[in-house]
C-alpha cells in the first residue's frame, strides 16, 4: 500500500511584522516550504506596527516569533521602481530622510533594500525631472554604488514584484532559521556543562 503523503498547509514559525505606513505591502501568500517538508505550503501570519519614524526609521518589513524577535534586528526596506527613483535622486527631501534610513539599518545584524525591478531597468527608465534622463540615469547607478559602500547595506533588484516578495521572506526565514540553530547549539552546549558538574559532584 503506498504511504499517503502530508500535503496539509504548514505554520511558518514567525510572523512578518509589516509598518504601519506601508503602502503597497506584500501578502506573504502561496509560498512554499522546503524539499524537507514536501513543499507545503506556507502559512504565514502578519502583523501591522509602526517599525519607527524618521529619524529612527527601520524600513517596511521585519518579523517576531515567540522565541527570536527580528524587530531592531533584522529589517527590509522595500522600493518601487517610481519610489527609488524619487527618493534616489532626492525630490521633496527624500533622500536626505533616506540616508537617514540606511545608517540606521547599518546598525542593524541584517538589513536590506529590496528594489522591485533591476537594475538596468532601473536606470534605463530613469525619469526626465530637473535633469534630462540620462543625467538622472547617472545619478541613480552612482548613488546606489555609494549608498552601498556608505553605509554597508545590501541591495537586491528583482525583477519582479513577486520575486521582491519572496526575496524579503525568504530574507527573514534564514535569519530565523540561522538564530534558532544557534540557540539550539546553545542549549546543548548548557545541558552538557550541567550534566558535567551534575557527574562531578558525585
Amino acid at each position: 500500500m503506498a504511504r499517503k503523503i502530508n500535503t496539509n498547509p504548514i505554520a511558518c514559525p514567525f510572523v512578518v511584522v509589516i509598518d504601519s505606513a506601508e503602502q503597497q505591502p506584500y501578502t506573504f501568500q502561496n509560498l512554499r516550504a522546503d524539499a524537507d517538508k514536501k513543499n507545503r505550503l506556507l502559512i504565514v501570519d502578519i502583523e501591522w506596527r509602526c517599525l519607527q519614524r524618521y529619524p529612527n526609521s527601520l524600513g517596511d518589513y521585519s518579523f517576531t516569533s515567540p522565541t527570536i524577535c527580528g524587530i531592531g534586528r533584522c529589517h527590509v526596506e522595500r522600493k518601487s521602481m517610481e519610489d527609488a527613483h524619487g527618493t534616489i535622486l532626492g525630490w521633496d527631501g527624500r533622500r536626505e530622510r533616506f540616508e537617514r534610513e540606511l545608517e540606521n539599518l547599518s546598525r542593524l545584524d541584517a538589513a536590506l533594500v529590496v528594489v522591485e525591478c533591476s537594475l538596468e531597468t532601473l536606470c534605463r527608465q530613469a525619469p526626465t525631472h530637473k535633469q534630462t534622463a540620462q543625467q538622472n540615469s547617472k545619478t541613480l547607478h552612482r548613488s546606489i554604488i555609494a549608498f552601498q559602500q556608505d553605509y554597508s547595506v545590501r541591495w537586491l533588484f528583482c525583477d519582479t514584484r513577486r520575486l521582491a516578495e519572496q526575496t524579503t521572506f525568504r530574507f527573514f526565514e534564514r535569519y530565523w532559521h540561522k538564530q534558532h540553530e544557534a540557540e539550539k547549539q546553545t542549549a546543548k552546549e548548557l545541558a552538557a556543562v550541567s550534566t558535567e558538574d551534575l557527574l562531578a559532584a558525585l
